[in-house]
């Protein structure tokens, strides 16, 4: 698809802000600062109406939990939006050929939207095997230091009209301990589903 028609593509879901629209970024302003591997994931409440997809982390959340809670084997968190545009919908695609794999490695898969249910679901109509939660107001990524309105990602990468975040996925031990990172600032990187799987398969191995 090329990038042209891919932009027409979600034209219709959710009017983009242009990038006039937002305050300049400024160089002496707080820049954003991930989590990466060795530091450990913040605790966040996960909202039962914030639930996209339920699956097998989920499934039974009936007043929210969290994310100390919901499993007590290692967590993919992936964070999504589709104001990446190609580059998101490419991610949600290996996620969900890869989601079987990563289970069978040991570790369930959550993903981040930084759309809302309607607009993640008219975007992403087919049916998912993997748990999806909606981060309002962006507070997860903050806490994963992705996103930061001093820094925004349309003040780097040509193409994105939205305030959102880079795009990142971590895999956490039950500690909240991050054993994997890929962050990608600039929308330049290839996220390797293999090398997350053998991350932890080796984490699981040494916990053994």
């Amino acid at each position: 698809m090329s990038s042209l028609s891919t932009l027409y593509r979600y034209a219709d879901y959710l009017p983009a802000p242009v990038p006039e629209n937002f305050p300049s970024p400024v160089r002496t302003r707080e820049k954003i600062n991930p989590l990466y591997t060795g530091q450990y994931f913040p605790e966040f409440l996960l909202e039962e109406s914030r639930i996209i997809n339920s699956a097998a982390l989920l499934g039974h959340v009936d007043q929210g939990a969290s994310l100390h809670h919901i499993t007590a084997q290692p967590l993919v968190i992936a964070f999504y939006s589709w104001h990446w545009n190609g580059y998101g919908d490419r991610l949600i695609e290996q996620l969900q050929e890869s989601h079987a794999a990563i289970e069978a490695a040991g570790a369930r898969l959550l993903v981040v939207s930084s759309e809302d249910k309607k607009h993640f679901t008219a975007v992403n109509p087919g049916a998912l095997s993997f748990d999806v939660v909606h981060d309002a107001q962006h507070r997860i990524a903050r806490k994963a230091g992705i996103y930061r309105e001093s820094d925004p990602i349309w003040g780097r990468v040509s193409g994105v009209n939205a305030d959102v975040p880079v795009p990142a996925v971590y895999l956490v031990t039950p500690s909240l301990e991050i054993s994997y990172a890929f962050v990608d600032l600039y929308l330049q990187e290839s996220f390797s589903p293999e090398t997350l799987v053998a991350a932890i398969d080796k984490k699981l191995a040494i916990s053994a």
